[in-house]
């Protein structure tokens, strides 16, 4: 792109035409916003008819066409897939067919197969149901008054993020409240238990243990209940 602008900026009108030619005819350039902000372009008092050909394909789909060479016109028809596919995210056959002016349905397909490849979509193509289910798309020019409308889709974009945001905060926040309650729970279970032992083991009952405290020592002295002592740390209460 930078060698084109260099080119621009001194050539005079009919070498122009022909570096804009050659630019459009570029398979690895899809954006032209910085040559219709370059100064030769953004001084004129009338616009060139390069620059409405640039401005079609900065902006505009494939209607009512220039005469245009073989290469243009392809890269044109990818910039229109890239448009329909900003919009919707299912592009039927038959709409792709009669909107990027196609002869037959395997040129169609050939088409979206190339703009794939240059890296400008990501879709799979459904012959069955003959639809293209589209994953992503990358972005065209934006045109000046356009922009507003950008920041506003950014902004609510933010703040979709930001409730979001804050709903995962406020989730979190809760689990680790019921997590610090468990703990909690936890250890003074475990502190009344030891409490119930040591007195036990102090003051046994006249005549012997019941069964049933024979039962409750056995069942907490027992290696589960020894290794849950490790664990929360009362082995040394």
């Amino acid at each position: 792109m930078d060698a084109y602008l260099s080119a621009l900026n001194t050539a005079a009108e009919p070498d122009a035409i022909l570096v804009i030619q050659r630019l459009l005819e570029d398979e690895g350039i899809y954006h032209f916003g910085r040559v219709l902000d370059a100064p030769k372009f953004a001084s004129a008092e009338q616009p060139s008819a390069y620059w409405n050909l640039l401005e079609l394909f900065s902006f505009a789909a494939s209607a009512q066409l220039p005469v245009l060479t073989e290469r243009q016109l392809e890269k044109l028809k990818h910039l229109s897939l890239v448009s329909l596919a900003s919009t919707t995210k299912v592009l039927p056959y038959d709409d792709l067919i009669r909107e990027l002016d196609c002869a037959h349905e395997q040129q169609m397909e050939d088409l979206v197969i190339d703009t794939i490849y240059k890296g400008l979509l990501t879709a799979k193509l459904d012959q069955q149901r003959r639809l293209i289910e589209v994953e992503f798309v990358v972005g065209r020019d934006v045109r000046q008054g356009d922009l507003q409308g950008v920041y506003d889709s950014l902004d609510q974009w933010s703040i979709v993020c930001e409730k979001e945001l804050n709903t995962l905060a406020d989730g979190v926040n809760t689990a680790e409240r019921e997590s610090v309650s468990k703990r909690v729970k936890e250890r003074e279970f475990t502190f009344a238990l030891q409490d119930m032992r040591m007195t036990y083991a102090a003051h046994p009952p006249m005549g012997g243990e019941p069964d049933n405290l024979a039962r409750y020592d056995s069942q907490y002295t027992s290696s589960e209940y020894q290794h849950e002592e490790q664990r929360t740390g009362m082995a040394d209460y």
